[in-house]
Parts: C-alpha cells; structure tokens; sequence
C-alpha cells in the first residue's frame, strides 16, 4: 500500500478558522467543508512544501505557528488506489496573500469558533478540531 504524506493547516485569527467549502467533483468526502492542506511531494521543509500548495490552490502563505500532532486514514485516493494517508497538522496564521479562492467552484469562510459545529466537516478536518477542542 502506498502512503501519501500530507501538511493540513489549521489557518487560524484570533476566535476564528478558515474553512474552505470543496469543490464537489474534487471532494472524496460526503461532508462539504475542511481545513487547508496539500501532499508533500519533492524538497523542501513542510512549511514551504505547504506553502508552494497553499499559494498555488488559494493564494495564500502561511506561517506555521505549532507543529501539533499527526493522524492518519486509508481511503481511495483520485487515482482510485487505496492509500494510506498520514496528516501533519499545524497551527497557522496567514503571512500573506489575499485569502479568496483560485477555483471558482470553492468558497472561503473565516469561521467564529462558537459556529464551527454549523459546519459539516470532512473527517480529518473534523478529528484536528475536536483534539484542538474548538468542536
């Protein structure tokens, strides 16, 4: 089985999360809503490797505040494969970029924290924000 390593960004200001409404056709969950992240393919930090996918996808740098935690699921993948997935989840706040979405088939939500549990959150995005306990 192959394992896809992936940076998933809490992007975080003051009592509020961004949350990023999926593309549907590019969605492998039910749930609508998740947090930022993208593969760590090639060289490079974590930080700068997430940073190359947050700035390509949504126009936006981050700065990683906390390195938290990992987790990790088996699903299919886009190729149809099944696949390990392992997440490293960090706590971010945007260095830069204008925080609006590239695809014009997502939308960007700054999220007050009392309202988070409003949301249908994919699972990964759903495990990182109860172990944070914003949920």
């Amino acid at each position: 089985m192959n394992t896809v390593l992936m940076a998933i960004a809490i992007i975080k200001d003051g009592d509020e999360v961004l949350l990023r409404k999926v593309d549907p056709a590019k969605n492998p969950y039910n749930e609508p809503w998740a947090l930022f992240g993208g593969r760590i393919d090639g060289e490079g930090t974590v930080n700068e490797l997430l940073n190359i996918e947050l700035g390509e996808r949504w126009d936006i740098n981050v700065s990683v505040d906390e390195k938290l935690w990992w987790d990790e699921e088996v699903k299919i993948d886009h190729d149809g494969k099944t696949k390990r997935f392992i997440y490293l989840d960090a706590l971010c706040s945007v260095a830069s970029g204008s925080v609006t979405p590239v695809n014009k088939n997502e939308q960007l939500e700054w999220v007050d924290l009392s309202n988070i549990s409003n949301y249908s959150l994919n699972p990964p995005s759903l495990v990182v924000l109860k172990r944070l306990s914003y949920l």
